[in-house]
Parts: C-alpha cells; sequence; structure tokens
C-alpha cells in the first residue's frame, strides 16, 4: 500500500511539472527588436511561451482594449524555446508573455484588465 501510495504521488508530481501552462510570467523571457515597421518578439528561455500584444498594428482596425472577451491584448503567437515571431506595427504596441502555449483567441490561458495588466493562469 505503502509503495502504492508513493508511486501515486510521484505520478502526481510529475504530470504537475509538466503541465501545459504552469501559470506563470515568462515577460522576462521576451526581448524585442524592431526594423522597417515589425517588432519582432524573440523567447531568450529554454521553454515554450506565448506572446500577448496590442496596439497601432498593421493588418488590424482593433487597438489595445479590443481584446476576446472584453480584454487588452489582441493579437497572440506561440513561441518555441530560443525562436521569435514577428507582428506588423505602425506604432506603438504593448505585449505580456506566459509560459505554456495558447489557443486561438482567449482560452482560458490567462486574464487581462483594462489597465494592460495580466494574469497567467494554470491549465
Amino acid at each position: 500500500m505503502i509503495k502504492m501510495t508513493v508511486v501515486l504521488a510521484l505520478l502526481l508530481v510529475s504530470f504537475n511539472a509538466f503541465a501545459k501552462n504552469p501559470g506563470e510570467n515568462a515577460k522576462n523571457c521576451i526581448s524585442t527588436s524592431s526594423s522597417d515597421g515589425k517588432i519582432t518578439f524573440t523567447n531568450n528561455c529554454g521553454e515554450n511561451i506565448f506572446v500577448l500584444w496590442c496596439g497601432d498594428l498593421k493588418y488590424t482596425k482593433k487597438h489595445c482594449g479590443d481584446g476576446p472577451k472584453g480584454g487588452f491584448y489582441t493579437q497572440s503567437a506561440n513561441i518555441d524555446a530560443y525562436g521569435s515571431t514577428t507582428a506588423d506595427v505602425k506604432g506603438q504596441y504593448e505585449y505580456a508573455s506566459c509560459k505554456g502555449s495558447i489557443s486561438f483567441g482567449n482560452d482560458g490561458t490567462y486574464k487581462d484588465f483594462p489597465d494592460g495588466s495580466y494574469q497567467c493562469l494554470k491549465r
């Protein structure tokens, strides 16, 4: 019985360690660079993250505050460890980032608030 309890406890810890989204902020993983109307978000961490952004973007009329479910951020993308993604911008932008991955829109992996603050959610 003790062996079974130990095995179950280890499986539970292992499952939580590999959760799709640990609910942790990853903004310190992101560096940005801009050139020719494009902003590049680069993941400098050794794990997958997702980035959220909004602002004066080239191919959408949505601005910060027009996000899914009444949220602040309008765009999102997954970035592999040490990978990058690029967005077309015409002016100012805001961004946020969490560890893990995201599906289309706000799928419950984060909460964002009218002032641009956000919370990464564990899933």
